[in-house]
């Protein structure tokens, strides 16, 4: 819808303008076809939990990978982990929801110790739109608990639930960023996944570019991702966790992410 209305304001300017030299214009001009290649900003933020959720019929999965792992603490041990799921429900008319299965444990008889998916856990989210607020275009509050079950050694993990508010806004002359935030708790957030704290972030997109920093507990992360738009629906993040090293657990987390529509919903 933005960049038919740049297109007809592209049209409609006058041509005898240019004819007669009218610089202002043909600038004006030439900086709305700038933006006609643009696309709609995504602001993403990485690694925490969002007010907004998948809609109905909305199957996602994500490939992670990290060259630190935080729960064995060992030095050179990295980690990897899978997860899928499904959106359901209507949260603009009702409540929706996601259900997610995450493989904890990705070893192959080439990386690790050749268990894959001997680890893993459930995750489940309610989500609710909301009116705007804060002059934004959209917001979201969700409730949610992360490793609610689970097999191999991530029962022993603690259960997180969590609520979340998200807000988005667009701006600028031609609305061409995009600007996310969230605010959370959650009871295993803090003390690497044991104790309760908040979390927060704050994301900046522009075209298929998205900036990102959050604060989960202690830890800081600053990321970055891009929606490929060679391959759409898919996005690459690239974030650097404890970005301070105040946990002495500074490490490189890397997504690749993938949804689309199933059929029938």
């Amino acid at each position: 819808m933005f960049q038919v209305k740049l297109l007809a304001a592209c049209i409609c300017l006058p041509v005898a303008s240019f004819a007669s030299g009218n610089g202002a214009d043909f600038d004006k001009y030439v900086e709305e076809l700038s933006y006609l290649s643009l696309k709609d900003p995504k602001p993403a933020i990485a690694n925490i939990a969002s007010g907004f959720g998948a809609g109905a019929g909305v199957f996602y999965a994500a490939v992670s990978y990290s060259n630190f792992d935080t729960q064995t603490n060992v030095e050179d041990d990295d980690d990897g982990s899978i997860a899928f799921g499904v959106g359901l429900g209507n949260a603009s008319t009702g409540v929706g929801g996601e259900i997610t299965v995450g493989i904890t444990s990705v070893s192959t008889s080439y990386w690790g110790d050749g268990k894959f998916a001997d680890e893993g856990n459930v995750s489940l989210k309610l989500h609710k739109q909301l009116p705007p607020f804060l002059d934004g275009d959209a917001a979201s509050v969700s409730l949610g608990a992360s490793n609610v079950a689970g097999w191999g050694s991530t029962v022993d993990n603690p259960v997180n639930v969590y609520t979340a508010l998200s807000g988005r806004k667009n701006f600028g002359k031609y609305k061409q960023y995009g600007l996310a935030y969230t605010i959370g708790l959650g009871s295993a957030v803090g003390k690497n996944e044991t104790k309760a704290d908040v979390f927060l972030g704050v994301g900046l997109g522009y075209d298929d570019w998205s900036m990102s920093f959050s604060q989960i507990g202690e830890e800081s992360h600053i990321g970055a991702t891009y929606f490929i738009p060679q391959l759409p629906n898919v996005a690459l993040s690239v974030s650097q966790a404890d970005a301070f090293d105040r946990l002495n657990a500074r490490r490189i987390i890397t997504t690749l992410s993938y949804s689309f529509q199933l059929n029938g919903f």
